[in-house]
């Protein structure tokens, strides 16, 4: 459960900078994106005064307000200070009344298509809010992937945007050179794109020894999905790749089932499968319950249609699962690593292959390469070029405000 006590404003000389994001804590089951604003708080917030705008529940499924924490209000949360919006104040005059209270340096927007993102920029265009520099993250909401799913609202929102020029002089954060082309498609005159990896938590799986992975039996396998359930994450077509599987293959799915019509759809599948493939669905799980549950499988599936970064494939490596993913993430080459598979969605053999070969390895062989994800999400995490082009992002538009307000 998040720290959280009421807070009057702070006095600190930092540069403040205030967040959009739709959700934050106490909450834990909307995904990669909240994680990325939580860890960049905890991580710099010696360096900068952290505000955040959120909404007062947890995802878009449990609509239920939290109860630890004061709605409408200020909260401190950690190292935040953090106001929860009621469903009735996410309005364009409340969040004006929010921002001309906290007076910021800076805006973050963790979003390029929620409400609260498009109203700070709308506020800014029509000039009812100061003119800061915005910077927006779209945590791979411009993918194609993502794009194809809600087509036409989407188009119609960026064709709308574009006619009234809403997104000129924003400075954008992309988490790896694919998604700083997909941001160059749309962006409006002015403004940069950084490119800025999504920051992890400093440790991952603290502790962590090998013998606490369950044993690997050749012939048999245990599976981990762990992620929000949508149709993006493309687990329908994972499923029908599995008629041609040769053992025993026990697959968990943990996350929230945001999408039930796609359960429905998968479920249907699930239950024509054979009898040597068991696949259960265990609900969302707390985010500080992940790091034990990941040491309890073998290796983390997620054949996603994109993903812009994926806190998770980090947390899976650190628990010594190594990675059975699509090809349209940042997290490739995993083969030359000897830390897992990143295999294209248009060749379902080599899904296949690559499945049989996690059943069929032997305990020898499955140690060396579970060891071999643990070292490298370790190294990955203790390289300190990560924070560097967060704080180069964010010192950069803080400069540029500066020099259009001077």
């Amino acid at each position: 459960m998040a720290e959280v006590v009421v807070s009057k404003f702070s006095g600190k000389k930092k540069p403040k900078i205030l967040v959009f994001c739709d959700y934050f804590l106490p909450g834990y089951k909307s995904g990669g994106g909240m994680r990325t604003i939580v860890n960049m708080i905890d991580r710099l917030h010696n360096k900068y005064d952290f505000w955040v705008v959120t909404r007062d529940h947890d995802g878009i499924l449990d609509l239920e307000q939290y109860k630890t924490v004061e709605i409408n209000r200020w909260n401190r949360v950690r190292n935040a200070q953090v106001f929860y919006l009621s469903k009735d104040s996410v309005t364009m005059s409340k969040i004006r009344e929010v921002v001309l209270m906290v007076k910021p340096d800076l805006y973050y927007a963790n979003s390029f298509f929620a409400t609260l993102s498009i109203f700070l920029v709308r506020l800014r265009k029509l000039r009812r809010i100061p003119y800061k520099k915005i910077v927006i993250a779209p945590c791979g909401e411009l993918s194609e992937g993502s794009l194809h799913l809600k087509f036409f609202k989407k188009w119609a929102f960026l064709k709308w945007s574009k006619l009234l020029d809403l997104y000129r002089d924003i400075n954008w954060k992309a988490s790896s050179e694919l998604e700083k082309t997909e941001i160059h498609e749309i962006k409006g005159i002015g403004g940069e794109v950084f490119i800025a990896p999504d920051l992890p938590p400093r440790v991952l799986n603290e502790g962590f020894c090998f013998e606490k992975k369950p044993e690997k039996k050749e012939g048999s396998a245990k599976m981990i999905f762990l992620s929000r359930f949508t149709r993006k994450k493309n687990f329908k077509w994972f499923l029908d790749q599995l008629y041609f599987v040769k053992g025993e293959l026990l697959i968990d799915i943990y996350g929230p089932l945001e999408d039930h019509d796609y359960w429905k759809e998968c479920a249907a599948v699930i239950e024509k499968l054979p009898g040597n493939i068991i696949i259960e669905s265990k609900g969302p799980i707390p985010y500080e319950d992940t790091a034990k549950k990941l040491l309890d499988y073998h290796f983390f599936v997620l054949p996603t249609l994109s993903e812009n970064f994926g806190h998770v494939f980090l947390e899976a490596l650190a628990a010594g699962c190594p990675l059975l993913i699509s090809d349209r993430t940042p997290w490739l080459n995993l083969q030359s690593k000897g830390i897992g598979w990143d295999l294209p969605l248009e060749k379902g053999d080599a899904w296949i292959e690559a499945i049989n070969a996690c059943l069929a390895m032997e305990s020898s062989d499955f140690k060396k390469i579970s060891k071999n994800a643990r070292n490298y999400a370790t190294k990955w995490l203790a390289n300190e070029s990560v924070e560097k082009q967060t704080i180069e992002l964010l010192n950069k538009s803080l400069t540029i405000t500066q020099t259009t307000e001077s």
